[in-house]
């Protein structure tokens, strides 16, 4: 009776070989080729005029940031006018930092989070062009979101509000307003992400 070697050890060698040559050979998997080495301020991708003319003139802003992501949140509220006015209007962008790893570059972890995120999210998301270098857009019942890939940085960005009608009850902001802010917002973002 003859004995048969397990092939499984050469299999699993020749598999290992095969990816350290391929890895070698691909720079973009290097972390020091990725665009971003670390998070931006994030705060600062949104100047103070545009904030103040989107949002609202008295605004708080809160932020954190650490290693790898952060959030920077945008709040205007007027609880003091009588009548129809905007109530309340929120941007929040939260920002995470991909680094390139044996398997994949840090561009294709960022891609691959907008792929969760929309997947995950029980809104609707289509795609839409000239935001970074890909973005998908959803319509929610209080505002519009967006999920922006700029390098190995992936950015997703929310902008909600309440309005006051003439009855004293409270609204959404109208649909239009919401999609047409919260594009001058995306654009902003992604422009000074990329000028980073």
């Amino acid at each position: 009776m003859r004995s048969l070697t397990p092939l499984w050890p050469v299999v699993v060698l020749a598999s290992v070989g095969l990816l350290v040559a391929g890895c070698v050979g691909n720079s973009n998997l290097d972390p020091a080729r990725d665009r971003y080495q670390a998070l931006p301020r994030i705060c600062d991708l949104v100047s103070p005029a545009t904030a103040s003319r989107v949002i609202g003139a008295s605004l708080q802003t809160d932020a954190l940031s650490v290693e790898t992501t952060g959030y920077c949140a945008w709040t205007y509220r007027d609880l003091g006018s009588e009548g129809a006015h905007p109530l309340e209007r929120r941007l929040s962008l939260h920002v995470s930092l991909h680094r390139s790893s044996d398997t994949r570059s840090g561009s294709d972890g960022a891609l691959e989070e907008l792929d969760r995120l929309s997947e995950d999210s029980p809104n609707d998301f289509e795609r839409v062009l000239g935001f970074g270098e890909y973005a998908v857009r959803s319509t929610t019942p209080d505002g519009v979101d967006y999920i922006i890939v700029v390098g190995n940085l992936n950015l997703k960005m929310g902008y909600s509000g309440r309005d006051v009608d003439a009855a004293g009850q409270m609204a959404p902001m109208p649909r239009d307003q919401a999609t047409e802010r919260a594009e001058v917002l995306a654009r902003e973002i992604a422009a000074n992400t990329a000028r980073t």
